[in-house]
């Protein structure tokens, strides 16, 4: 029997991307979420999560990024979170009044995020979701969905845990692991992963004789490395481990495991750096042109073969 994801990455305001070509392909397909069997969500991706489960349409779900006030007046001071976690944490309690342990909801989801640890307790990363034999499953819809969107630099940590993107940027392959743990065979699991824009990134220099210093930020003008914390400096190092493994890796790998039959990647090429907490104008009607002109054909015949869009 064929098990459908719907999967949705990090990216902070670039998630207008994920809810604008979402929007579209319901739009292609009315039927699409009701038929998706797991969403799986990474920070911003765990928020277009929780937007569906509070039952926000689509279109309403892509007007909230359109038009949010979210990233609006950071601290400056790299010595504070740009933002308040709170601010996050109210806003999910007003989706969730009822503040339901994952275990409890009608839909099968999963998000990721990052135990930092303590005193005598390793950090680690976590897997929130409430299919069979999860550790999880009783994780708070708040909790969860605050825990896997608490970006380093841009809020504070949530109950010690930060960002999934310390995870994956991209939960597809943890979405297809968990499915197959739980009796799911491979060959029944198709996917569509929505990305929050590709930003290409290089290093001109050559790093033969790069120290620690330089892969910590010392780099030259001519290099594409920008800074993935808000406030934060210039870090090669961990641009590459979490832009060059989780943008271009985890597609790779669940294109292999599904092929390209079964696995969809919808991720428009930018030709400019977005910040997560961008608010310039041009930026973000930038976005929303290329929502509007990019091509979901592979997308829309992997619905027709897989999604039962026509089915009554």
């Amino acid at each position: 029997m064929t098990y459908r994801i719907l999967s949705f990455c990090g990216g902070g305001i670039r998630g207008l991307l994920s809810a604008g070509l979402l929007n579209r392909l319901a739009e292609y397909c009315p039927k699409l979420l009701g038929h998706t069997d797991l969403l799986a969500g990474t920070s911003t991706g765990a928020d277009i999560i929780s937007l569906i489960l509070a039952h926000v349409p689509t279109a309403k779900i892509y007007d909230i990024y359109k038009t949010t006030k979210s990233f609006d007046n950071p601290r400056m001071s790299n010595d504070r979170p740009a933002y308040d976690i709170e601010k996050l944490v109210v806003a999910q309690r007003l989706l969730h009044p009822e503040n339901r342990p994952l275990s409890d909801l009608d839909r099968s989801v999963l998000m990721t995020a990052f135990n930092v640890g303590s005193s005598g307790v390793p950090w680690e990363p976590l897997l929130l979701h409430n299919l069979p034999n999860s550790r999880t499953a009783d994780t708070p819809i708040v909790d969860a969905v605050v825990s896997s969107s608490a970006m380093p630099g841009m809020y504070g940590s949530h109950k010690r845990n930060v960002d999934g993107g310390f995870v994956n940027h991209d939960p597809t392959l943890a979405a297809i692991a968990a499915a197959v743990s739980n009796g799911h065979a491979l060959e029944d699991i198709t996917a569509i992963c929505f990305g929050t824009g590709f930003m290409a990134n290089w290093i001109a220099d050559d790093t033969a004789e790069w120290g620690a210093l330089q892969w910590q930020g010392e780099v030259d003008p001519a290099n594409r490395t920008p800074s993935l914390l808000v406030n934060g400096n210039v870090s090669p190092i961990l641009n590459l481990c979490l832009n060059g493994t989780s943008t271009n890796l985890i597609p790779q790998l669940c294109e292999m495991l599904l092929t390209k039959e079964r696995y969809v990647y919808v991720n428009p090429t930018l030709d400019r750096i977005i910040p997560e907490n961008d608010t310039n104008p041009a930026d973000l009607h930038y976005m929303e042109a290329l929502v509007a002109t990019y091509d979901l054909g592979p997308a829309e015949q992997l619905l027709d073969a897989y999604w039962a869009c026509q089915a009554d």
